[in-house]
């Protein structure tokens, strides 16, 4: 895999600030910073240096308030579709499998290892970008200049002071990362030898997966077929009736359309689900989370569907670059799915109208929280929309006040929204058009979290027309 080095003691930085800490600087606790950079060079952003990101970072609040501590999710703020998941391993085996199975799909891991013989761990975090044999090649962020070469796990001197060449000893934690970088789907294997059961089976499940191998990964997933849907089985009835209906067991068949892979045995049937809506149905409006995660899309024309299935008659909406949507999904899917190819996301857009959207197309707002106090209901638009399409607004710079009061004062302020955060009109739209980008006029409002009130029209501008089918992105 293509990754930039770099050190956290080049001259350049090494002397900066990190994050919002007074003493702590990029040079003598950087390593995580550095290893996210050198990462997110593999993602996307190849000119991305460790100041650039520390200063990006301190932009979204990206750091524990006072302290040197990076916020790992906000990275998806300046690298769209990249995230990291931390694993805590110390005093337990380092989950190589799950090392073994992100490398092979081209994912960088950033490990934690200790570096120092003192008590405890005092941790140091290291790029591992490939495998070999039973080892693993890491970039050290440390060295300056950075070490050419291949510094293997095993013989490093971190290997050293865990005083073991096991991997999975040396290894303290992890961060599993992710991007939208291309994942080509996989080829469909042949399973047909000519055997078949005497009986048909069912998707019990809506977006039932049709996979290359028996196993759940993003890089084994061919396709999505909708309840009900039939599939012809690929292995004697002996062989395939006991795995129908049980956890664990996988089934070899073949789609309608021809495609054959393997399918979960717990989710078909030999008969189909009299429960299900019919083909074509849009989904049922759920209770929208007062505080639900939202995402922002990052390129224009992204579809909202109906389902996850890529042909036209499941688009419903299609959005402009930079609409944020809020996610009817735990904030834990909502950073595993975004910027992964082949996964959905159930959203609602500012309108109350729901779907699901390419979670490789959306990058994340924020994350909001699923507990009892989100449980709050949203309500619709207080208007009836017709013919008539309510006028949806954009901040056009950063900190622009959100109030109670149609004026200034510290006492109306509610909140301060970033540039291109997305309002609702909830005035006459006739009205609301006729104000925007006039000095001394104000438009009533509600946001994407249900709130209302007033923002000054000069500083707002109306959201651009939803683009036509035409020019959409490939969101297959």
């Amino acid at each position: 895999m293509t990754i930039k080095q770099f050190s956290q003691t080049d001259p350049a930085w090494k002397s900066k600030l990190l994050g919002f800490d007074k003493s702590s600087t990029i040079g003598g606790y950087g390593c995580l910073l550095t290893s996210i950079t050198m990462c997110a060079t593999h993602y996307g952003a190849p000119d991305l240096t460790p100041e650039q990101l520390n200063e990006k970072l301190k932009a979204v609040n990206g750091f524990q308030a006072g302290t040197a501590y990076l916020i790992g999710w906000c990275i998806g703020s300046i690298v769209p579709g990249m995230s990291v998941d931390y694993r805590q391993c110390a005093g337990a085996p380092a989950p190589l499998a799950e090392i073994d199975a992100s490398l092979a799909q081209g994912r960088p891991v950033i490990i934690e290892a200790d570096w120092s013989p003192s008590a405890g761990v005092q941790t140091h975090y290291m790029v591992a970008y490939a495998k070999e044999g039973d080892d693993y090649l890491v970039y050290d962020p440390y060295p300056f200049p950075v070490t050419n070469g291949q510094i293997k796990l095993s013989t490093s001197k971190y290997a050293q002071l865990a005083g073991s060449k096991d991997p999975s000893r040396i290894i303290t934690g992890c961060f599993f990362t992710r991007g939208a970088m291309k994942i080509d789907p996989p080829t469909p294997p042949k399973l047909d030898k000519g055997v078949y059961a005497s009986f048909p089976v069912y998707a019990t499940a809506d977006d039932l997966a049709l996979r290359s191998q028996p196993m759940v990964t993003d890089f084994t997933l061919l396709k999505r077929f909708p309840v009900n849907t039939e599939f012809k089985v690929l292995e004697a009835d002996a062989t395939a009736g006991p795995k129908v209906g049980t956890q664990n067991q996988w089934i070899p068949v073949k789609a309608p359309d021809g495609t054959e892979g393997y399918t979960a045995g717990w989710l078909i049937s030999k008969s189909k689900n009299t429960a299900a809506p019919a083909p074509g149905t849009p989904p049922a409006a759920v209770p929208v989370p007062k505080d639900a995660p939202v995402v922002k899309t990052t390129v224009d024309a992204l579809k909202l569907r109906s389902r996850p299935d890529n042909t036209e008659a499941t688009i419903m909406k299609i959005y402009p670059i930079g609409t944020e949507l809020k996610v009817l999904e735990a904030p834990s899917e909502v950073k595993r799915k975004v910027g992964v190819n082949f996964e959905w996301l159930k959203v609602s857009d500012v309108e109350g109208k729901q779907g699901v959207v390419a979670a490789w197309y959306v990058t994340i707002v924020s994350l909001g929280a699923f507990g009892p106090e989100a449980q709050r209901q949203t309500s619709g638009p207080n208007f009836s929309v017709g013919e008539v399409l309510p006028v949806i607004l954009r901040t056009v710079e950063d900190n622009v006040a959100f109030r109670s009061q149609a004026y200034i004062s510290k006492d109306t302020l509610i909140q301060r929204l970033p540039k291109d955060s997305e309002l609702i009109a909830i005035e006459p739209e006739d009205v609301a058009a006729s104000k925007i980008g006039k000095s001394g006029e104000w438009i009533k409002v509600r946001d994407l979290k249900d709130n209302e009130g007033y923002v000054a029209a000069w500083l707002v501008k109306e959201r651009p027309a939803d683009p036509v089918p035409q020019v959409s992105p490939d969101d297959c």
